[in-house]
């Protein structure tokens, strides 16, 4: 029997998924709030639904809507685990913009040990992550962690950067696509400036020079944590 697949949610993820569905020429069913169709009326002659919705909401939509006990349910959280749903969690920050073919098959998902891809999604030959239950916490943390407090101080630097000196943005993201770009060349020594030598007169009147500003704060502490290292 062909499986059908249904989608809760029009979210960002629930965008890309649509997005790789189409490529793959896999059809679905679409349902969210604004639909105007119950999600019993939209998903019920779906047998698979992923159920795409913000983390706090999975557990309520599916509690609200008894129908879905029959069907493969998978979410895309990377810290929960929803009893009766599978986890499938994308390892890739997903952008506004939809991908290539090339690059949704390249993007890794993370699944609970034991749990098969290709019983999941068959269509799918994505590469996989095994994160144990007890674990997907810290892994999700890590995650947020690395993925997205360097974009809130590249988006700082960039508008002050911006706004107080006038630098094109431009030339801005260039000087952070060199950051990115030494990263990816050596992780280990990818660090410039002032915090890698230890060059601690320097890293003091940085952060005076940012006075009252609260990310003065975020500068001290992440050089005491490398000064510790």
């Amino acid at each position: 029997m062909k499986r059908t697949y249904g989608i809760a949610g029009n979210g960002r993820a629930s965008t890309h998924l649509q997005a790789y569905f189409r490529l793959l020429k896999v059809p679905y069913k679409l349902w969210h709030r604004l639909s105007g169709l119950k999600p019993e009326t939209a998903l019920g002659g779906c047998s698979v639904v992923f159920v795409l919705l913000k983390d706090e909401a999975i557990v309520p939509f599916i509690s609200a809507n008894p129908f879905l006990k029959s069907k493969t349910l998978i979410h895309f959280s990377g810290s929960l685990d929803v009893a009766g749903a599978s986890a499938m969690h994308p390892f890739m920050p997903l952008c506004e913009s939809t991908l290539s073919p090339a690059e949704y098959r390249r993007l890794p998902f993370a699944l609970d040990t034991g749990v098969s891809l290709k019983k999941l999604v068959p269509e799918f030959s994505n590469p996989v992550i095994r994160i144990k239950k007890g674990e997907k916490k810290l892994y999700h943390a890590l995650c947020a962690l690395g993925a997205n407090l360097p974009v809130i101080l590249w988006q700082k630097a960039m508008r002050d950067l911006n706004e107080k000196f006038g630098i094109p943005c431009g030339q801005i993201q260039a000087y952070f696509q060199a950051s990115l770009d030494n990263f990816g060349k050596d992780p280990a020594r990818a660090l410039s400036g002032p915090i890698s030598r230890r060059d601690a007169r320097t890293v003091a009147a940085d952060i005076k020079a940012l006075g009252k500003d609260s990310y003065g704060e975020i500068y001290s502490a992440f050089a005491k944590i490398y000064e510790n290292n």
